[in-house]
């Protein structure tokens, strides 16, 4: 055997591993049907569902839409976004709309409440401000009792559709609130 044979050989395994490398990848270690979809959040490559991302309004999150099989020619192809509340057992809670209970998991649509400035192949989304904030930008004009203090970890969810409404991605998230400022209520710090 001669060594162009070896190489051959060798570039051919080569080429085996890396198409099973990026089948595993693409389909989270053959768990999940292949997927031509995914969305880059924050550095982070979300194939299907991702949990554990933050935004604030002062700090927005950065999502870029990807496709799998575009070329760099490829004209963009086009997504939708659109944010609900990510149902978790035991953490709904009743919010009031002029004085009217509303479940907040039953809510069908909260996109209103986030600015998202969209681009061919990425975007932002923004929240309008906290909790109280982004409900009062879904329902305007009508009265949102102060609901923050049931704020929880991951309890909205960005959905990212394809352009043709076959592949779609997850993401939870949390908003997180800024700090204004630091009151002490003590005349005197002792250390």
């Amino acid at each position: 055997m001669n060594w162009s044979k070896i190489i051959i050989y060798a570039l051919i395994i080569l080429a085996l591993i890396g198409i099973l490398g990026f089948i595993i990848y693409f389909t989270g270690g053959f768990t999940t049907d292949f997927t031509g979809f995914y969305a880059v959040v924050d550095g982070e490559d979300v194939l299907s569902t991702g949990s554990n991302f933050q935004t604030s309004h002062d700090d927005s999150m950065h999502v870029d839409v990807k496709y799998v099989f575009a070329s760099p020619n490829d004209e963009a192809k086009g997504y939708s976004v659109k944010v609900v509340p990510n149902p978790i057992k035991d953490k709904d809670f009743d919010f009031r709309l002029n004085g009217d209970l509303y479940s907040f998991q039953a809510e069908n649509d909260l996109t209103a409440g986030f600015e998202i400035k969209q681009e061919d192949t990425s975007f932002t989304l923004t929240p309008k401000g906290d909790l109280t904030a982004i409900l009062s930008a879904v329902y305007p004009g009508y009265t949102v009792a102060d609901c923050n203090d049931h704020a929880y970890e991951n309890m909205f969810t960005l959905i990212v559709t394809s352009y043709n409404g076959e592949a779609e991605v997850r993401v939870n998230f949390t908003v997180t609130e800024d700090i204004r400022g630091v009151i002490l209520d003590k005349e005197v710090i002792e250390f």
